[in-house]
Parts: C-alpha cells; structure tokens; sequence
C-alpha cells in the first residue's frame, strides 16, 4: 500500500473545511472546526490546514494552530488532530506529517497533537509496541482536553433505550424535574444572552476559585460562530422568568456536545440539569447526531474537587454512562535544542506569562 503523505490544504479545501472534517474517519470534532481556528487567531495562535492523503485520494484533514514563541520558534498545537481513532492510522498519520514538517514548513520546533482515541489496554499496548510513536522524536505527555475523561452517551433512537442507558438516579431526577413542571427554553444568541452566560458561569459552584474560564473574547467568538452557522444553541431552565440554568451545546457532524454551562446555586433545583441534557440529546437526535459527548469528567482515581476540578461536575454527568478516557497528547519534536529548552523551564515560564498578561489560563 502507498504510504500516506501530507500537504497544505487547497483555497477551495479551506473554504470547506467544517465539510471536511465532518466527512473525517473519527468523525467530526468541533475543536477541528473554522469556527474554532478563527476564535485562536486574535488569543496568538493562526490556523494551519494540513490534508492526509494516499494516491491523490483524501484520507482526512486536520486543523494546527501556530503559535510563535520568542527565541526557539514556532509551537504547532493539533486538538483532536490527527482525526483517527486506531493506533496503526495515529502511526501512518505521524509518519506522514513527520516527513511533512521536514520538507515543508520552516521554524517549527515541536508539534503537540491530542488525538480523539480512546484509551483501552489494547491500545495501551499497541501504542507501547509502536515503533513510530516509541521513536526517540516523540514525547508522550499528559492530555489537555477537558474531555479528556468524558462520557459519550449513544443517542439511540428508541426513548425507552436512550433513558435506559442512564443510571437509576439520573431517571429519578429527570422524573422530579418533569414533575415539577421544569421547562427547557432556547434562548437567542445576542449580547444580552452572551452576558448572561458569562456571569453564571463564573457562578458555578458558589463561584469557587480554580474555576478554569477563557477570556470572555475567546467564548463570545465561539458561541457567536457556532450559532451563526446553526451548529450551537443556549437553552435554559427558567425560575421567576430568569434563567436558574443555562447551557451551551453544539453540534458537529455527528457529534453533539455539552460544552457551557452555568447557575444561580440558590435557584438551581434537582432534576434542571438532567433535563437540559436530555433536551439536547432529543434535539441533537433529530438532527441526525448520533453521540452527545458530556464533555469533561475527573479521571477514575479522583477522590475529591481536591485531586481534581470535574470531580463533582463529573459524578453528575456519569450518571448519563460509563467514563471513557482518551490516550493524551504527544509531542513531535522538529528541532531538538528549542524542544529541550521548551520542556524544561520554557513551556511553564511562557505559559506564566502569557497568563499574567492575558488572564487566559492556557496557551493552547
């Protein structure tokens, strides 16, 4: 079989890339999209479209953000890039952008990429007897996605199969919330909306600290690109004609995701938050998604919001299912000197103070 290789993306690819990465073999992601690639661009980071391809046929696409860090170069950071699902594509995609980057791009000195597989001792195994991704270019490293650990809820068509993949108290609760007359209400999104969003999100959790929120530009960008192109939608639980609970989700492909939420904790009553997910599950259903990712759960050996901030927001969303973990990320080193430095002292000092002088609390 012809290797796969690598090359930029066309005009006319780029003017269709939530096409193409829709049509991509793990799907599409929304952190792969234009609406996402266009938001980084004012935080410091440009967009970067690279097509996999073997014999002139597309195999998948995926989306870099550059991001220029002084005195070692350039940073190439892929979320949910390359678009794969099984350790031997992760294998063929890597060779392919390794020989990519060498002969076509200039100033790079590392690439980080998170790919969307999910972690299983088959692929723990696979990855460790992987001669590409064991070479000595490539440095294994903790994932940076909030759906790292996630729960990714099948939308059966079936109700009756759709609530019977929850547990007994998620069941409970969306009975309570029906019982208390909880309706779920779209909202537009306008600034007042926007505003809105930003000030109860800050509120989750009696408004603790470590509360891990991007500058309001950044998740205005989002939401605005999202909803501009029908892939995202607000929806609240009201209480005295104000929302108690509000949501943003968004569809991507075949793929619908919880990604926003906020409250008001002296309004929000057991039962609202069940069913706002069980909306967007029904909605995303009839617009032909097929799974509704939860988003973000705290790994397996949590114990408290001590170990780990999603503990609590997490024991709620896997009462939709079962936890999944993805593999993590991975660094491509290009450059061995600027790598070296990068992850020794320059990644935690750049990161510093990108934060002192942004208030954004990552660089990717």
């Amino acid at each position: 079989m012809t290797a796969l290789s690598a090359r930029w993306a066309t005009e006319d690819e780029r003017a269709r890339w939530d096409e193409l990465v829709i049509a991509n073999p793990a799907g599409g992601d929304f952190l792969q999209s234009s609406t996402v690639a266009e938001a980084k661009i004012p935080h410091g980071m440009d967009p970067r479209y690279v097509v996999f391809e073997r014999e002139h046929e597309r195999v998948s696409v995926a989306l870099f953000h550059e991001r220029r860090i002084p005195a070692l170069g350039r940073l190439w950071w892929g979320s949910r890039a390359p678009a794969v699902t099984t350790v031997n594509e992760l294998e063929n995609h890597v060779n392919a952008l390794r020989r990519f980057i060498k002969a076509h791009v200039n100033g790079v000195f590392a690439v980080t990429f998170e790919p969307p597989v999910l972690s299983t001792p088959e692929v723990e195994q696979a990855l460790d007897d992987s001669v590409s991704l064991t070479a000595p270019d490539i440095h294994r490293r903790e994932g940076m996605q909030a759906n790292l650990n996630t729960v990714q809820v099948p939308l059966l068509e079936n109700d009756d199969e759709l609530l019977a993949q929850f547990n007994r108290t998620t069941r409970k609760m969306i009975r309570r919330g029906e019982r208390a007359g909880f309706e779920v209400v779209e909202y537009p999104p306008t600034q007042e909306t926007f505003d809105r969003m930003h000030e109860l999100m800050r509120m989750v959790g009696g408004g603790k600290d470590g509360l891990l929120l991007r500058p309001k530009s950044y998740m205005e960008s989002l939401w605005k690109g999202f909803t501009s192109k029908g892939q995202g939608r607000f929806t609240a639980v009201e209480v005295d004609g104000a929302p108690a609970m509000l949501t943003f989700t968004i569809q991507y492909g075949s793929q619908a995701v919880y990604k926003d939420t906020g409250s008001v904790r002296d309004k929000t009553q057991q039962g609202m938050a069940h069913l706002i997910n069980l909306d967007a599950m029904r909605t995303y259903r009839a617009r032909g998604a097929t799974v509704y990712d939860m988003f973000g759960v705290a790994p397996a050996d949590a114990q408290s919001d001590a170990d780990h901030v999603l503990f609590t927001s997490g024991k709620f969303k896997l009462g939709f299912g079962e936890r999944v973990s993805h593999i993590g990320a991975f660094d491509l080193v290009v450059r061995k000197l600027p790598y070296r430095v990068w992850n020794r002292i320059g990644e935690r000092a750049y990161a510093k103070l990108y934060r002192s002088r942004t208030g954004d609390f990552s660089i990717y």
